[in-house]
């Protein structure tokens, strides 16, 4: 018994001081941090369950019966939600009806696991408070497993954020509670999903860590490396893309005249636009101080149009409350695998468009008809 509770002593101080670091990273959004840090609570409230039900289990104090069927209602019915937030952390959709459907097992699970209170349909606490399991003692493993499927689908899926090693590290990382889940329910008395997702969880914090540095800090989009690293996947020739460059125009006027602070906001304010207009259909990357570039691998020209016109109206949207106008010229080539120009060849070409759309936009915003 006291071995079991100091594992998970041990593993809550360690989320604890997670769940701290966590909100002082600065690359994952805010929205994904606070996901990350609700599973990490989740967590810490489960340990925390178990280590009250080992004490129960082992005290045989018939007068806990009712504390002890209570705690295990609870602890049932979190059981799903921690891979639920896994899944949230690696899904793009943000689609309010489709979130809420992903929700229906938790309350199905939850509304049962109330039930065995009195029923033991999940699990059974009987008068002198010893536990078994129920007929459905596998709902929630059940439901778990859906979440951890969708999770691996998630991960497979995102080609945007994470390249195939990073995803294989996550997998592996996120492979373990479920190693602990089939443990667990093979030998009752060996409690480690628990602990097995606390160290997912600080696994992937360190995960998180290292790829820090292939961001930019201040526009929280890959940097210069990161963009290297790619361009350098194309001299293989296995895939086509469009290269889309962007430059911010008279940003030196800007810090001469109003200070670095503005130039630093408009900066931030264009990558997050490019951001915006790309989303799904490439990478965005600040390769320079004020030149953004944003890699579409497969990227038609039709699928680049309409991002760019989506990024005209984000631009003229911001510039409307804005004293000071956020201006940028971009252009943009094809790269073909199977054409004789190498990628870095059709990165200069999208950089003379860049430089022509430059000119003849000089002191206005946003493509000119005969750019289109």
């Amino acid at each position: 018994m006291i071995t079991l509770i100091s594992t998970d002593l041990l593993a809550i101080i360690a989320l604890l001081f997670l769940m701290n670091l966590a909100k002082r990273n600065v690359i994952i959004s805010d929205e994904k941090n606070r996901v990350y840090r609700y599973a990490v609570v989740t967590t810490i409230t489960l340990l925390l369950l178990e280590i009250v039900t080992i004490y129960i289990e082992y005290s045989g104090n018939s007068n806990l019966m009712m504390p002890h069927r209570l705690i295990n209602v609870l602890g049932f019915s979190l059981s799903p939600v921690v891979p639920f937030f896994l899944l949230l952390l690696f899904r793009y959709e943000n689609n309010k009806l489709h979130t809420f459907f992903l929700t229906l097992p938790l309350y199905l699970n939850a509304v049962i696991c109330i039930l065995s209170f009195n029923t033991g349909l999940v699990f059974l606490v009987d008068a002198q408070s010893q536990y078994t399991r129920g007929n459905l003692f596998l709902l929630p493993t059940v439901i778990s497993m859906f979440y951890y499927v969708l999770f691996l689908i998630a991960v497979t899926k995102n080609s945007m954020e994470y390249k195939l090693g990073d995803k294989k590290v996550i997998i592996s990382i996120f492979f373990l509670p479920v190693i602990g889940i089939i443990i667990q329910i093979l030998f009752r008395d060996l409690l480690l999903i628990w602990s097995c997702t606390s160290i997912s969880l600080l696994l992937f914090y360190i995960f998180l860590l290292e790829i820090q540095f292939r961001y930019d800090v201040q526009t929280k989009i890959k940097n210069r490396a990161s963009f290297e690293e790619e361009m350098q996947q194309y001299t293989n020739g296995n895939n086509n893309a469009t290269i889309v460059i962007f430059d911010i125009n008279d940003l030196k006027i800007t810090n001469d005249r109003y200070g670095h602070k503005y130039g630093d906001e408009l900066i931030f304010e264009a990558a997050s636009i490019i951001k915006e207009s790309f989303m799904g259909i490439g990478t965005p990357y600040r390769i320079g101080g004020d030149e953004f570039c944003v890699i579409c691998k497969e990227g038609s020209k039709k699928m680049v149009d309409e991002a760019l016109t989506k990024f005209d109206v984000l631009l003229n949207n911001i510039n409307e409350n804005r004293e000071i106008k956020l201006r940028l010229a971009y252009g943009y080539a094809l790269y073909n695998k199977n054409g004789i120009k190498s990628i870095y060849s059709i990165f200069s070409e999208a950089d003379k468009a860049m430089y022509s759309n430059k000119t003849k936009s000089k002191g206005l915003y946003g493509r000119r008809e005969q750019d289109k």
